[in-house]
């Protein structure tokens, strides 16, 4: 008997003792049987993860994740310990991302995208995202490539009634973020919190981030002007910020604004001088103004 020839629920039996991998391809064979039950319409979250000669994609729900590893191999690549001989482990990784992608109904919590080494995976996965029916739902964007900039790339593609949180990471820290190429974006205007591992240039970076409830970005130079701002949105609305994070490397006029605001109490919110060394050892403070200078204790 052929495997078309089956009624439906012996299919739908089949598709169940497969992988997810394995459901993908079954249901390659023939339109007949994409249309019986979907794979799954709750995934959770989702991370693309780029190593040197492998990549991870994962799928997890309330109740299971499901992690399939491709590597590449000498005549091909290994998928969960089987070997497709003469496939690329990148494009087969991502063939795979796009057709369980077609299945997610409901948002995410996360999405992560992760590769150091290049942005080749940042390029496919986009290209992906931009050729869906809609916009990916998902409550946080999490991206750890070379140059962060590369958000530009996704954040058009992204849901904006769903995203809340966006957070960029890279090992290339001093890459200035072109804020201009997405300020404009509706998801980054909705936006609720904002962190960024990368150095934003100088303190005047800072009035770009008013419209978020948290933030926790690095800058090289702080300078007591770029503060004020900040201020007056606080005390205008006690509730703009949960908290607002500015770590520095260098702030000239540290002291002159640590007296500043002892003499000044009325005026100020409440302010947190902590060390960065601490920081990473205690939990945050509930402060609405955090500064955290990478030197030294200010108070």
């Amino acid at each position: 008997m052929k495997l078309l020839d089956l009624p439906d629920d012996m299919l739908s039996e089949i598709s169940d003792k497969l992988d997810l991998r394995g459901v993908s391809n079954f249901r390659k064979v023939h339109p007949r049987l994409r249309q019986l039950k979907p794979i799954t319409n709750n995934f959770l979250e989702i991370s693309i993860i780029k190593e040197d000669d492998s990549i991870s994609v994962n799928f997890e729900s309330d109740w299971e994740r499901v992690g399939i590893l491709y590597q590449k191999t000498e005549d091909g690549c290994l998928v969960n310990q089987k070997t497709l001989v003469g496939q690329n482990f990148l494009e087969i990784a991502l063939q795979d991302f796009a057709i369980n992608l077609r299945y997610q109904k409901g948002k995410l919590r996360e999405f992560v995208v992760e590769d150091d080494d290049n942005n080749e995976v940042v390029e496919k996965v986009s290209n992906i995202l931009k050729s869906g029916v809609k916009p990916l739902a998902t409550k946080n964007f999490v991206l750890r490539v070379p140059n962060s900039n590369e958000v530009s790339n996704f954040l058009p593609y992204l849901d904006a009634t769903s995203l809340r949180d966006i957070c960029l990471n890279s090992k290339e820290r001093d890459i200035p973020l072109r804020f201009e190429e997405f300020e404009h974006l509706e998801q980054w205007k909705t936006a609720e919190h904002f962190c960024c591992t990368v150095y934003l240039g100088d303190s005047e970076v800072l009035s770009r981030l008013i419209h978020l409830d948290t933030v926790d970005v690095h800058v090289h130079n702080l300078y007591m002007k770029d503060l004020f701002p900040l201020r007056d949105v606080i005390l205008n609305d006690a509730f703009k910020f949960s908290i607002f994070t500015v770590n520095y490397t260098n702030f000239a006029e540290e002291e002159e604004f640590v007296n500043l605001v002892k003499t000044e109490k009325d005026k100020w919110p409440t302010v947190c001088f902590t060390h960065r060394e601490r920081l990473e050892t205690t939990e945050l403070s509930p402060q609405k103004f955090q500064v955290v200078s990478l030197q030294q204790d200010l108070l």
